[in-house]
């Protein structure tokens, strides 16, 4: 009886090799997910968060008017409303302006002349060549124009700014450099200083 109860050592081992067979095999039955589709939740996750972290919205009336105080309030008065006599009423006045270094003599002129001068270049260069590149250059020049019944307060409930100066018959001087062209268009609040009624001379 007594040797029937004992177990010989390498019963023993057979049975602990057999315990430690199936402790791997568990673990190796807890497969881990694939790292691309780990991947793929991360940049998930990133994705949603930035589109929750920047929303798109307009810009409320207050903004708005707050933008346009700052913008206006960097304008100069008096060019401003030469500006606006020229447009309403396609005057023509010589002038000079001070700009960046530079001195632009010239005629102001309203927007429709100097965007009517450009249409009317690039009907004669590209009109039978190329008359796509004629209808999108027709097409961004009239833009230009401002509509002959505009209001002087804006969509905004704003009153107008204008951004653009047009003159033709441009002289522009430099260090005593002269350039001559037949139309110039410049944003108003880059000029300095300017003259009524000033030549370039001889």
């Amino acid at each position: 009886m007594a040797d029937s109860a004992h177990q010989s050592p390498g019963s023993e081992e057979q049975h602990d090799q057999t315990s430690v067979s199936d402790i791997d095999l568990n673990f190796a039955g807890e497969e881990k997910p694939p790292l691309q589709d780990q991947e793929q939740t991360a940049n998930a996750d990133v994705s949603q968060a930035g589109t929750q972290e920047t929303p798109f919205r307009p810009l409320t009336r207050i903004e708005r008017r707050n933008l346009w105080l700052k913008e206006y309030g960097e304008q100069d008065f008096a060019l401003q409303m030469w500006i606006r006599i020229v447009e309403q009423q396609d005057l023509e006045i010589e002038m000079m302006f001070q700009m960046m270094g530079l001195l632009v003599f010239g005629v102001l002129v309203n927007t429709a002349r100097y965007a009517q001068f450009y249409i009317d270049l690039n009907e004669e260069l590209h009109r039978e060549r190329d008359p796509d590149t004629a209808d999108a250059l027709r097409e961004y020049y009239t833009a230009l124009i401002p509509p002959a019944d505009q209001h002087e307060i804006g969509p905004e409930g704003l009153p107008i700014i204008y951004r653009y100066a047009h003159m033709r018959d441009v002289t522009i001087m430099s260090a005593g450099h002269k350039v001559q062209v037949p139309y110039w268009r410049g944003r108003i609040d880059q000029i300095d200083a300017f003259v009524i009624g000033a030549t370039p001379g001889e």
